[in-house]
């Protein structure tokens, strides 16, 4: 039963990066890109890519590492221009901004994870205001703080 709620839900996610692959190529717009690296030896990597346009914000992201078999374990968030992609206060927000949450990770039985996100504008902070985004486990701490954080990686706009 399990096993066939994740392949629906795989399914469904699948439909989305069709989607949405055809809205972006259609309006065009603004793209970055963030590489996430393993953060307090998690393991965890990934890619994570954005497309800003009239309709909003779209992110999407595939990474490896995570446990098998989750949805709503991990999440992403992003920050601030003033916020490190290492360090002891990686990925932490150096001032408050609306729109961080970005959207929750799906895993399958090997650990292998997908995001989708299509968000209206000011849902999610526009590109070029952020600077870093995370993965963050929410069983660590209750995902706060940067002992949560999985992976991060610093948000490149495309030129």
């Amino acid at each position: 039963m399990k096993r066939s709620l994740m392949i629906i839900a795989f399914g469904y996610l699948i439909l989305g990066f069709v989607a949405v692959g055809i809205n972006v190529q259609a309006q065009g717009g603004l793209t970055a890109r963030a590489n996430q690296h393993p953060v307090n030896q998690s393991g965890v990597k990934g890619k994570i890519l954005f497309t800003q346009t009239s309709a909003g914000l779209t992110v999407t992201g595939t990474s490896k590492g995570l446990a098998p078999t989750t949805a709503g374990r991990y999440i992403s968030l992003v920050y601030d221009k003033g916020s490190n992609p290492g360090g002891p206060d990686v990925c932490e927000p150096t001032i408050p901004i609306d729109g961080m949450f970005v959207g929750i990770w799906i895993s399958d039985a090997d650990g292998n994870g997908v995001l989708v996100q299509v968000a209206p504008p000011g849902e999610i902070a526009p590109l070029g205001s952020i600077d870093t985004i995370s993965i963050r486990d929410t069983t660590i701490n209750d995902g706060f703080g940067p002992q949560a954080v999985v992976a991060c990686g610093q948000i490149a706009v495309n030129p």
